[in-house]
């Protein structure tokens, strides 16, 4: 159900209720510690942000926007709902140039390649655009956007090597949040979420509408299981999932495409193994950790085969990931973001500039 009083934009503060995971709408707050030295003031624009509808949806863009904060940078994100109009991306290519040109922004984010439609029309400040996945291995209209923006920005970024032989970036996967995702005991996990203590549970941490999931191959994979339940998860809060994360058994994803899986690494964090089709940066991702599987058929006789193998491990020997999903740390990865900031910063003031409408006289 929509809300008729919400906005198709909205302009959300540098100020983040972390209590609920979504945030707060009202008049731009500073960050406090935006007097830092070096501090850079950044723009978000994005079609993937926690809202009232979906408080799930593109928490990694929210994630990092946090990070860069308590790094010291001010950040504003600009998000407006895509998906209900594509006037929404003209409307935003106008907010984008009123904010740009009234504030004193160092650079731009966009994030997603359809959100640099919108983020092309800023006023004489630098462009990154951030390409996930879908916007570079799916559709025609999109893929086309997104090469467009990509050429006309002053840095991109990649989240997957895969996605960097398409469009060329820099590749920076997205981290995630140690002190959100991390191990529970599964006996509490089970009881606070009302599981069974005697089911073996296959976590599908995916909207069963997003087609690009394919949710009926999940399903019919764990029809072949006995005593097993899938357990879809969607539209939950990012300091709720880690519950989910520790409740299950094994999580899996039968994604036809991906750019580089969140949930993956979350999944990896909180201890939990992963059966996975071979898509996006999976294979890097679980590279060297045993107990998780990448098939290489997408049916689902050969998913129910291995998700049977990783479910029957033994038990006297735990299953431990958290370790190697350190290098996908939020600190680290947000380091490497504004690097690409300063870059972008450096070439737009002393290099040749893309076209821009915005920029004309």
């Amino acid at each position: 159900m929509q809300r008729a009083d919400r906005k198709d934009t909205d302009i959300l503060p540098a100020k983040v209720d972390a209590s609920v995971g979504v945030p707060k709408h009202g008049s731009e707050t500073p960050c406090e510690n935006s007097s830092v030295p070096n501090s850079l003031k950044v723009l978000f624009v994005t079609n993937m942000y926690p809202h009232a509808e979906d408080p799930a949806s593109g928490t990694f863009v929210m994630h990092q926007a946090e990070q860069l904060r308590k790094m010291g940078h001010r950040v504003d994100v600009l998000h407006f709902l895509g998906y209900r109009s594509r006037l929404n991306y003209l409307k935003s290519a106008f907010d984008v140039f009123s904010r740009t040109r009234e504030s004193n922004y160092d650079v731009v984010h966009a994030h997603y390649g359809l959100s640099g439609f919108p983020a092309l029309f800023r006023h004489k400040v630098p462009l990154v655009v951030t390409l996930h996945g879908g916007d570079v291995l799916i559709g025609t209209v999109q893929r086309l956007i997104s090469r467009i923006v990509s050429s006309l920005a002053d840095g991109v970024i990649v989240v997957s090597k895969g996605i960097a032989k398409k469009v060329p970036g820099i590749v920076i996967p997205c981290g995630i949040d140690f002190e959100l995702f991390k191990p529970r005991e599964r006996a509490e996990a089970r009881s606070r979420l009302g599981l069974s203590m005697n089911r073996r549970y296959v976590l599908f941490p995916f909207d069963p509408k997003r087609k690009v999931k394919r949710y009926d191959l999940a399903r019919a994979a764990c029809e072949r299981l006995t005593d097993t339940d899938l357990l879809v998860v969607s539209g939950v809060r990012n300091d709720e999932m880690s519950w989910y994360y520790s409740a299950a058994d094994v999580m899996l994803l039968c994604s036809y495409s991906e750019g580089s899986p969140t949930s993956v690494k979350e999944a990896l964090a909180c201890n939990l193994p992963v059966v996975s089709t071979n898509v996006g940066d999976v294979a890097e991702i679980m590279a060297g950790i045993q107990g998780c599987t990448i098939c290489g058929t997408n049916d689902p006789v050969s998913l129910a085969t291995a998700l049977e193998s990783v479910l029957r491990r033994p038990t006297d020997v735990p299953f431990e990931s958290r370790s190697a999903m350190r290098r996908y740390d939020q600190q680290e990865i947000a380091a490497s973001i504004v690097n690409v900031y300063k870059d972008a910063i450096k070439r737009r003031s002393g290099g040749p500039r893309p076209f821009l409408l915005a920029d004309r006289p």
